[in-house]
């Protein structure tokens, strides 16, 4: 059995649809897309002369997939299907355990009353999403196999992404614990002008 998160509060259509705006909001979107654009490319390079699609445009239609792909998986079939898009650390203490969690919620997710279950949302959001991309691409690359193509990328982008968000505050935690002290000293005034909340003691860590 996966080690899983504790049982979170029941979630609401706000709660889906503020996930979908962190998604689309997130640099990671971005990132993910210029890798996906980058194996579109390779992809297409048995492709004869005048057939194919520049960076720019591949970029575009990957960043049309990765917006509607947060849209319909964040959002939309979630409400629809009832689950949960949020993403819920492991509580796990091993390092496989955790990295095999963060993958996992590719394919598993919750329901809206808290319980274990196939992630449908997910795996439609990005299916239809990347049909949706497809037809931004010249006639002779909308093919199944591009659809296909845009999944894979995808599905090992998110698997990164999960990756990310699982082992990101650990390291964030770290890197503040060996930070200099005037790092730190500027990050408390900043928190302060800001109001924002000043960064715990390295040393309770």
């Amino acid at each position: 059995m996966l080690p899983d998160a504790p049982t979170p509060q029941p979630i609401t259509q706000a709660d889906k649809f503020q996930a979908f705006i962190e998604e689309a909001r997130s640099p990671l979107i971005f990132g993910a897309a210029g890798l996906n654009a980058m194996a579109l490319r390779e992809a297409q390079d048995h492709a004869g002369p005048g057939m194919q699609s520049s960076f720019n445009a591949l970029y575009e239609a990957s960043i049309v997939q990765r917006e509607s792909s947060a849209f319909l998986g964040k959002f939309l079939y979630p409400s629809l299907l009832k689950q949960d898009p949020r993403y819920y650390p492991s509580t796990s203490h091993s390092f496989a355990g955790r990295t095999t969690y963060a993958a996992s919620r590719l394919l598993i997710t919750r329901n809206d009353a808290g319980k274990a279950t196939i992630n449908t949302s997910y795996l439609l959001g990005v299916l239809t999403s990347a049909a949706v991309a497809t037809a931004y691409r010249p006639y002779w690359a909308r093919t199944s196999s591009a659809v296909l193509s845009d999944f894979g990328s995808t599905i090992g982008s998110d698997a990164g992404m999960n990756l990310l968000r699982e082992f990101w505050p650990s390291i964030h935690n770290r890197l503040q614990g060996h930070s200099p002290n005037f790092v730190r000293k500027v990050e408390k005034v900043s928190g302060r002008l800001t109001g924002a909340q000043a960064p715990t003691d390295p040393a309770v860590h």
